[in-house]
């Protein structure tokens, strides 16, 4: 996960080989999202359909890290040493827009799903805090200290920023409304990935020590969606490593990207019962909503192409040619 380190700070990014309108030209077809690249620090945009996307030339370069929320109105972005938001990267005119306030040492950032708000942690600091973001700018939540309970293992933010999940190892996983105290939702031991679906009234979680995925409705007690454990000739089930959980933009399935076993599990939401298993081509290092409903599950390395989930519907893996000039 990258480090982010946060500064307060209101001015205009520079992008590489000049400003915002000089890129304009590059651009061809719909945006359907960006991707950061550690190996080259740069973000770039994704252009078409999934199915029929291509990546295009850098629009920020020399970047430390990046975090982007679904349909690119927002990032927070560090780069020479400072962190702060911008905005305006969909629109081809970004600017940098920080709120008073913001938390340090910032090391997950996970969005709503249509990129309204931004949840950000910091492992070192125990702290949570949401950020509202709108056309007007951005205000900063004050900070919630999560230090009474411990290190946050599982985070999620339903989709109308309102709700805030999080899971504690050998504690259990909490629920809070913005604004309260948090509440037990399960005592489960060890909480490891977190989602809302699109009402925000039923929620999902897994636990792994009891090798499974709970779901709970509207703050009730959690029931056993299901079992992680699968059939295995030796008699050992193989780990599970996940990397992200989320809902389809229909609602009608859960989608579990596990890093062990190189796949992502599909289960319907109505039946309970695992649908699919999509087999990668790459171990997923990230589980990104380049649009609500999209989603990218690498790019961290270069000489790889890149992998989207489209889960608007019926979930389907498709890739992205890795750039030829980035891949040098």
């Amino acid at each position: 996960m990258p480090r982010w380190f946060i500064s307060v700070s209101i001015a205009v990014l520079s992008l590489p080989g000049g400003p915002a309108n000089a890129q304009s030209p590059s651009f061809h077809g719909p945006i359907s999202g960006f991707v950061y690249s550690r190996d080259s620090r740069t973000v770039r945009p994704l252009f078409g359909i999934p199915g029929a996307t291509y990546i295009g030339s850098p629009v920020l370069g020399e970047v430390d890290s990046a975090s982007i929320a679904p349909g690119g109105k927002w990032a927070l972005i560090t780069k020479g040493g400072r962190s702060s938001f911008l905005r305006g990267l969909s629109d081809l005119a970004p600017a940098e827009s920080s709120p008073d306030g913001l938390i340090d040492a910032v090391d997950r950032v996970l969005w709503n799903r249509d990129g309204s708000y931004a949840l950000l942690y910091s492992s070192s600091g125990t702290r949570l805090q949401r950020v509202q973001l709108s056309h007007t700018g951005a205000i900063a939540d004050r900070p919630v200290d999560l230090s009474p309970w411990g290190q946050a293992t599982a985070l999620a933010i339903d989709p109308a920023g309102q709700q805030i999940a999080f899971g504690v190892a050998g504690l259990g996983f909490y629920l809070f409304q913005v604004g309260q105290s948090p509440a037990l939702l399960s005592s489960m031991a060890s909480p490891a990935a977190a989602a809302f679906d699109g009402t925000g009234q039923r929620l999902y979680a897994v636990d792994l020590d009891q090798q499974q995925i709970a779901e709970f409705d509207s703050g009730s007690s959690a029931l056993l969606f299901a079992s992680l454990a699968q059939p295995d000739p030796e008699g050992t089930p193989p780990a599970v490593t996940p990397v992200g959980l989320a809902v389809s933009g229909d609602g009608r399935y859960l989608m579990l990207a596990d890093s062990a076993a190189q796949a992502v599990r599909v289960y319907e939401t109505a039946s309970r019962s695992l649908a699919n298993t999509i087999p990668l081509d790459f171990t997923p290092s990230r589980f990104e909503a380049l649009s609500p409903g999209t989603f990218l599950l690498n790019g961290d390395h270069s000489n790889e192409w890149l992998l989207v989930l489209d889960a608007r519907q019926i979930p389907g893996v498709s890739f992205v040619p890795a750039n030829r000039e980035e891949a040098q």
